[in-house]
This record gives C-alpha cells, structure tokens and sequence, in this order.
C-alpha cells in the first residue's frame, strides 16, 4: 500500500500524528514542521539537518525535531521509506523523558537499531488506515504509536549530535553556507557575510543557496531564527521578547510576526502550551 505524504502546509507548522511509506526522490527544499520526526530505511539515507550531512544507516530508526531546517538529499525511489511524525505538543503530553525529547531540541538525533517492537516499515500502513478511520480505530493506533515512541525513547540512550561532514548529497557550498547560517542565526548577519564565508560573490551565492536548497538565504535564516526560538521558549525563562533578540530577531514585530507565520499561534501561546 502506497500512502502519500502529508502537505508540508497542513496544520499549525504540523503534519499531524501522522505516517506514511513510499519512494521518494530528493527533496526539492529545505523545510521545517513542528514534529518528532520517525523515519526508517531498509537503504543508506542522508538528510541536511541545519547545513550538516546527517546519514541514516540501512536498518536504522532515526528520530529528530523537524523543527530544524532539514532536507532529504538522497534519491530513494528505488528504495523504501518509512515515516512517522508526532506533533511536539503530543510527545511532550506523552511524557517521553525530558532527557529524550529535551536531546532532540538540542539538537541531537536518535539512531536506533530496528528490531521487533521498534520496526516502522511493518506498522505505518496499520496506523496510518486506522488513524483515517478515526474512532476507536485511531484512539488504539494513537496508543500503539505512544508505545512505539516510549520504546525509541528508551532505547535512544545517548543521543547524537548532529554529524560534522558537509553534505555529500548537495553541493558542498551550499550546505557549507546552511551550515554556517545555522550556526550564526543568533547574530546580526548579511549575505555578503555569508557569500565570504564560501568565497563567493553575493549575488552568486544567492543563486547557489537557491538552486541547491530551494529557499532563499532569507528564508533559511528565519527557519533557523524561529527554531532557536521555539527551543528557547521550552527551555528557559527569558522572557518573551528577550527570547527574539537572543534568537536573531531584531525587531519585536518581526519576531512575533514570523513565529505566528510558521507555528500558528504568538510565542506566549506556543509556550503555555508545550510546557502546560
């Protein structure tokens, strides 16, 4: 059964308690969703994960906040892959360990070994019918799905951090300039900045970061920015504005505004939400 994945627009910046499998290509853009994301492959994968190559060993259950800006690089549609993505405020509700989820805001990727109990491929067309079905059918696939997290979280153990290799799937000046933003999001930065830091000229590297991203430096940047401020939100006091100057925000408007745009409701809101 092929199931089709969700619209990267659907819901408030969230696919949804959702899972599908099939062969995808490439992605053509880098994107972001406030989910746990669950994926599986019984073939090698590589993401860009905020400009650094992150790759997926055949076999192995990976999970992290899609949060992050992060892109597919390898073309698998030869291949098949599992997915499941679970919206931040239901793994928070789910209580899966502070340390397991609190890792993965950090930035850090669970990689899993897949055995029984924790194989996706043989469970996401069950959830995902049920889950459409609604009802009792998707209260128990909603129980089985909490299970299957509990159990990743348990096995995660340590987690790990983002890879150091630039992407091998993309061209290497483009995740080098992705990796860069990521890392300098907080900062007052400009393209020219950016274009330097890959011996580039401007105009060029805007061109570059497009075509091998699919958003512009622009965009990447805010992705990063509203990132780094929804970890903050859930992992310290600083009060609300302060939260969008230590982001990157230099204007409150523009803080609020963005954020709104991408996770569908005001900082204040997503905070009282995810932290009850």
């Amino acid at each position: 059964m092929r199931l089709a994945e969700p619209d990267p627009e659907h819901g408030a910046g969230s696919f949804g308690l959702a899972c599908w499998h099939g062969a995808p290509a490439a992605m053509a853009l880098a994107h972001r969703h406030d989910d746990l994301e669950f994926n599986a492959s019984p073939s090698v994968l590589e993401y860009l994960v905020d400009g650094r190559s992150v790759v997926i060993p055949p076999g192995t259950l990976a999970v992290f906040w899609a949060a992050r800006p992060h892109q597919l690089v390898t073309d698998a549609t030869r291949s098949r892959v599992s997915w499941l993505t679970v919206p931040l405020g239901t793994a928070v509700g789910w209580g899966l360990g502070r340390g397991f989820v609190g890792g993965l805001l950090g930035g850090g990727i669970a990689l899993v070994a897949e055995r029984p109990g924790l194989d996706l491929a043989s469970r996401v067309g069950v959830w995902a019918g049920e889950l459409a079905d609604g009802g009792e059918a998707a209260r128990a696939a909603t129980a089985e799905i909490e299970g299957f997290a509990r159990r990743a979280a348990i096995a995660a153990g340590e987690l790990r951090p983002v890879l150091a290799e630039r992407g091998v799937g993309i061209r290497p000046d483009a995740a080098a300039m992705a990796a860069w933003i990521s890392e300098h999001a907080a900062d007052d930065i400009r393209v020219g900045e950016v274009a330097r830091h890959v011996h580039l000229a401007p105009q060029h590297a805007m061109t570059v970061f497009r075509r091998a991203l699919g958003i512009t430096i622009g965009e990447y940047l805010a992705q990063c920015r509203v990132a780094r401020a929804q970890h903050l939100l859930l992992t310290s006091e600083l009060p609300v504005p302060e939260v969008g100057h230590a982001a990157g925000f230099r204007s409150q408007s523009q803080f609020y505004a963005r954020f709104r745009e991408r996770c569908g409701e005001p900082p204040a809101a997503y905070r009282r939400r995810l932290r009850g």
